[in-house]
Order: C-alpha cells, then sequence, then structure tokens
C-alpha cells in the first residue's frame, strides 16, 4: 500500500471554487492558510489574490505588508488594487439616487428604533433618556436637510426665489418703455431746457429700446414659426 507522500502545499495547487455567497468565509479561510505556511500564496489565481488584497485593505494592511503575506511584488498589489477599483466603479444611475435615499430613510428610522429601544430600560437614567430623544431629533433633522439637498424636500430659499419672482410683476413691453421715455423727455424738456446730460441719457435708454424692439421682433418671428410648424404636425 502507497503512503501519499506529497506535500501539503501541493493540495492547495488547485483553485479553488468558490460558491455564491461564501467567497469572504473562503478568502478568510484562504489567507489563514498561507498565513499558518499550508498554502502557497504563488500558487492562488489572481482572482483569489484581489480577494486576500481587498480584505487586507479593509484591514489597514499597507502595500508593502501584503506583499510580504503573498510573496508578490508591490507593483502586483499596486495592480490588483487599481483592478479593485475598477470592479468597484459606479456607473451614474438615475435609479441609485432613489435607492440611496430609500436607504437613508431606513437607516435613520431603525437608528431611532433601536435609541428608543435602549432608552425603555428602567434602569436607563433619566439622563440618558433625555439624551437619547436628542439624538433621535438630531437623526430626523440630518435626514430632513439631506432629503432637501437631494430634491425630494422644498427648501427656504426655492421658496424665497418663487415670491420674488411671483412679485415682480409683469415686465412692460417695448411700446410701454417708449411711451414712458417720450412722457419723461417732455417734462424734462419743460423743466430742464436743453440739458446736455440728459439728452445723453435719453440717447443711450432709446438705443437700448432699439434692442429691445429687434429682440420683440425675433421673438414674434419664432412664435410664427412654431405655430405653423405645429400646425402642420396636426394637418399631417
Amino acid at each position: 500500500m502507497n503512503a501519499d507522500k506529497s506535500p501539503r502545499t501541493q493540495e492547495s495547487r488547485q483553485p479553488s471554487e468558490n460558491k455564491p455567497g461564501d467567497t469572504g468565509e473562503r478568502t478568510l479561510s484562504l489567507l489563514q492558510k498561507i498565513q499558518a505556511g499550508t498554502v502557497d500564496p504563488k500558487c492562488i489565481r489572481p482572482v483569489e489574490r484581489r480577494q486576500i488584497v481587498s480584505y487586507l485593505m479593509a484591514d489597514g494592511y499597507c502595500t508593502a505588508d501584503m506583499a510580504q503575506i503573498l510573496k508578490v511584488s508591490d507593483r502586483s498589489i499596486e495592480r490588483d488594487k487599481k483592478a479593485i477599483r475598477e470592479t468597484n466603479a459606479l456607473a451614474a444611475d438615475p435609479e441609485m439616487v432613489e435607492q440611496m435615499t430609500g436607504r437613508l430613510v431606513c437607516e435613520a428610522n431603525l437608528s431611532i428604533q433601536r435609541i428608543r429601544k435602549a432608552a425603555r430600560d428602567k434602569n436607563t437614567p433619566s439622563v440618558v433618556k433625555v439624551d437619547a430623544e436628542h439624538r433621535c431629533y438630531q437623526i430626523v433633522s440630518d435626514m430632513i436637510g439631506s432629503l432637501q439637498r437631494l430634491g425630494y424636500l422644498p427648501i427656504a430659499t426655492a421658496r424665497l426665489q418663487t415670491n420674488i419672482t411671483h412679485n415682480i410683476g409683469q415686465i412692460p413691453d417695448y411700446s410701454q418703455m417708449q411711451a414712458e421715455v417720450q412722457r419723461l423727455k417732455q417734462i424734462a424738456g419743460e423743466t430742464k431746457g436743453t440739458d446736455s446730460q440728459l439728452i445723453e441719457q435719453f440717447n443711450a435708454i432709446e438705443g437700448q429700446l432699439e434692442t429691445i424692439k429687434l429682440i420683440d421682433k425675433i421673438d414674434n418671428v419664432s412664435n410664427v414659426i412654431e405655430s405653423k410648424g405645429v400646425q402642420n404636425e396636426q394637418d399631417e
């Protein structure tokens, strides 16, 4: 009967097949075997090494320490870190905002429930109960601020801007402004005569009025084109 004389590390040369749900457990187990010397880290697959690197990064290990544990160069560890960052990269997704907002509200409510559950204990001092309620208030306040920044709740500046916009009133058109300028010129002529400074100011205003008149004409042409386009679409 032949005895198996193969070293223990020989068994680890076959790449492990991680099943969904047990990656973290297998990674920790593999790391423990490497640290115990029963597995040669040079024999593991790159994907397994990256999982260990990710685990060690979370534990606060630096590049040099990880390279020593896994018996690879510092550049290999840096390449693994880059691959981990690329894997964890997030693409812009509108649904992410709604999902994270829902998680924010859920976590805030759970935190409040845990705090109040702990404060209900009969042995809890009154000072701690008061502080617990204050913490609950802070959680709600912070959550409201976050929802405002995300656009889910209104903010005071938005209401102020709305009020300013509505209180400005309707801007007069070109004909109204021209009539007002003519009225002021008539009053100035009766009281000041031919004041050179007033004449320059009126000339500047009339020049700006001509620009406004041109803008009004462009807007009228644009409205005509849009109305004809809508009519043509309806006819089709």
